[in-house]
């Protein structure tokens, strides 16, 4: 009888197990539910993040994407996106995101184990793994974080620091979920990075095309432009705006004597002196050649033709070398003219500038001239 009594315990259990299995499959499905729906959540907002990034013009815009999606995509956690400096010795948060962190804004490159290490660093228990120095504790604890390095083509920018990870990721019934939080951080940290690499590349190129290669002055492209917003503005201020044309006096002779390198290093040196002798709010150009050019916003004539004398004076003063002879001096002429008195549009002021540019030269160079003293010579 025992032994009949066994398949039929066996077969007994059996049916409980699968009458209990629905039950089992119940009881899991909202879980598994609510996972789908976070994944897909995610999936909606990384693409519109991407997105942003992928149209930002500005790094302040993908700052601003940064900032709005990091809360959606990581749900319950405090946030950071820092940008390393130059010379990459230390960061600066340019994003926060979530509650207020103790988390240093600004830490050296060393501080961050994922910085360090080019990789992504996971502290689930203080006491498990080595802390990084830019991570304050909370209470002598710290929370659970994850540092992604921002890597782009094989270039450390920066870092993505999200704390309190678990809160969103924690499942008990996918233990694969924490993972996930990995991989998805690990890809905003790649969305974020390459953004980031096209936006700079994006601006060194857009430099490089306004800049004069070797004054390191903006370029005749760039004042051509300013002019002609600087006027507007001028117009609808009813301020003035002046420009001042300068010209090397015998630049020729400097280069037949002593070669093009010591023209170039002439035209450097006076690069300098115009940098030296302008606002922040002027644009010192090199228009062509040994022509040079300042824009002065809001500057009235006799303003301008003062700062004029003073970088002649300047130039004057130069000590002039190139390898080992001396060149000796070098004089500069400049022409002088003012919004609204001696012309109401960009090549009108061009025009009188470069007429009394014209009249230094011809009575004996090293002298500025305004348009307002060629007015009164004329009368």
């Amino acid at each position: 009888m025992s032994e009949i009594a066994k398949p039929n315990a066996k077969r007994a259990k059996k049916r409980e197990r699968a009458k209990a299995a629905p039950a089992q499959r119940g009881n899991r499905l909202p879980h598994r539910i609510r996972e789908l729906e976070r994944i897909l959540r995610q999936h909606v907002n990384l693409r519109k993040l991407s997105s942003y990034l992928k149209a930002s013009l500005t790094p302040a815009e993908a700052y601003a994407a940064v900032e709005c999606f990091g809360p959606q995509l990581f749900r319950g956690t405090t946030g950071k996106l820092y940008l390393i400096h130059p010379p990459g010795d230390y960061l600066e948060h340019v994003v926060t995101w979530g509650e207020a962190s103790p988390n240093e804004g600004t830490f050296p490159f060393r501080d961050c184990w994922a910085l360090r290490r080019a990789q992504p660093h996971w502290v689930q228990d203080m006491h498990a793994e080595p802390l990084c120095g830019h991570v304050m504790p909370v209470s002598k604890s710290v929370l659970p974080y994850l540092c992604v390095p921002l890597i782009a083509q094989g270039k450390m920018l920066g870092l993505l620091h999200v704390q309190q990870l678990k809160i969103e990721f924690r499942s008990s019934e996918n233990p694969d979920s924490m993972e996930s939080g990995l991989d998805l951080a690990s890809t905003v940290a790649e969305e974020v990075a390459l953004a980031l690499a096209n936006l700079n590349l994006r601006e060194t190129l857009q430099e490089q095309s306004i800049r004069d290669p070797l004054t390191g002055l903006h370029n005749r492209r760039f004042l051509e432009d300013s002019l002609i917003r600087e006027l507007a503005r001028a117009k609808r201020k009813t301020q003035p705006l002046s420009i001042i044309l300068l010209d090397i006096d015998h630049f020729k002779r400097v280069n037949d004597t002593f070669g093009h390198g010591a023209g170039d290093m002439v035209l450097r040196r006076l690069g300098l002196v115009l940098q030296a002798y302008v606002r922040e709010s002027d644009i010192a150009c090199r228009v062509g050649g040994e022509e040079f050019s300042v824009l002065l916003p809001e500057g009235p004539l006799q303003i301008a033709t003062q700062r004029a004398e003073d970088i002649r004076k300047a130039v004057n003063e130069l000590t002039l070398k190139h390898e080992e002879k001396d060149l000796g001096t070098v004089t500069v002429s400049l022409g002088v003219a003012t919004f609204p008195d001696h012309g109401a549009t960009a090549d009108a002021l061009i025009r009188a500038a470069d007429q009394v540019l014209y009249d230094a030269k011809h009575r004996g160079r090293n002298r500025v001239v305004s348009a307002s003293a060629r007015k009164k010579a004329m009368k």
